[in-house]
């Protein structure tokens, strides 16, 4: 077991903010940015589920491995907040994003540049506010001697909405660097795991008489990374990097923090775990009782938004959803008033 401190880093957004809204929509405005249901800008990307609350009283109750917590905002913050919590460090946009590209609606270029948060310690686990530990977990969930816990599991690719594009230049850049070879050797008996599921070894094998690789699952949970890495990327794709970052919104011509995961894959840097036993993706247009769901063995869940709810759709999945996390997580934790 490392001895090496682990953070956490998790980005929130309060879309129902005045000061956040009007910006949003000037510079909508000023690029002509249409963002429609199949775009990577949707609604659905921004709507705040007014759950975060529950996400510290899950990590207060299942993360006591944590050293420190810094929550990502534009700058502004939950009123139920306590601040001054010993653990946490609040970090606006403007503490660590160049200037260059501020301000940003694009969760890429904050995800991209999160190595830039002071004090930010080597080994972190990136969470969206949408991920949930819902299960005690260890510190050796997320690392074991300093190596990232993950999984490579080979699939084809799809395209059939703008957010998928993203993996194809993910995978670009990946190709540039290495052939299907080099990863195979390197990783053979990584990929080919006692860990890995019937499914997942399966589609792995199905993959490995194809010449390339077309794509490389990710699992919508959080993700835990190696500050270094972020910095040797950076040194070595700074004109990618940067032209994604310069964007103010999503574009299908950008990278995304994945690629940062799929190289540490590709080089082997990680250890393997059975991922698709910690956690599970799940539309909460899908979930028929949150009560059940808590209650899996899932250790984290990851409740994404629909793109096609409607506000008043939305809003009665997000009350059933608040009924049931206050009957999992009842008690307040330190980090509210």
């Amino acid at each position: 077991m490392s001895n090496n401190k682990i953070d956490i880093v998790v980005s929130w957004l309060d879309d129902t903010d005045a000061s956040w809204q009007k910006e949003f929509q000037y510079y909508k405005n000023l690029e002509n940015k249409e963002i429609n249901a199949k775009s990577a800008n949707n609604d659905a990307r921004f709507r705040d589920y007014d759950t975060f609350k529950y996400w510290f009283r899950a990590i207060e109750k299942n993360a006591t491995w944590v050293n420190r917590i810094y929550l990502v905002t534009c700058g502004h913050l939950p009123k139920w907040l306590n601040v001054q919590h010993p653990k946490l460090t609040v970090v606006k946009h403007s503490d660590f994003i160049p200037e260059a590209y501020l301000p940003t609606f694009s969760s890429d270029t904050i995800a991209l540049n999160l190595h830039r948060i002071k004090g930010l310690s080597e080994n972190f686990v990136y969470f969206n506010d949408d991920m949930f530990l819902i299960n005690p977990t260890k510190s050796t969930d997320f690392f074991k001697n300093n190596i990232p816990r993950d999984m490579l599991t080979l699939i084809p690719a799809t395209t059939s909405e703008q957010f998928n594009h993203f993996t194809i230049n993910n995978m670009s850049l990946i190709h540039q660097e290495f052939s299907k070879k080099d990863i195979v050797k390197k990783n053979f008996f990584k990929m080919i795991h006692f860990k890995t599921g019937i499914r997942y070894l399966g589609t792995t094998l199905l993959q490995l008489p194809y010449p390339n690789i077309s794509d490389i699952m990710h699992f919508h949970l959080s993700t835990a990374m190696n500050k270094s890495i972020y910095e040797k990327l950076w040194a070595k794709h700074f004109e990618t990097f940067d032209k994604t970052c310069k964007h103010k919104f999503r574009e299908i011509s950008d990278v995304t923090d994945w690629y940062i995961r799929l190289y540490s894959l590709a080089i082997g840097n990680f250890e393997p775990a059975r991922m698709h036993k910690f956690g599970r993706f799940v539309s909460i247009k899908q979930v028929t009782s949150f009560e059940s769901l808590f209650q899996s063995k899932y250790k984290e869940l990851c409740l994404n938004d629909d793109t096609d709810l409607t506000d008043e759709a939305f809003g009665t999945i997000i009350e059933r959803m608040k009924k049931a996390f206050e009957n999992k997580f009842p008690e307040q934790s330190s980090f509210e008033i």
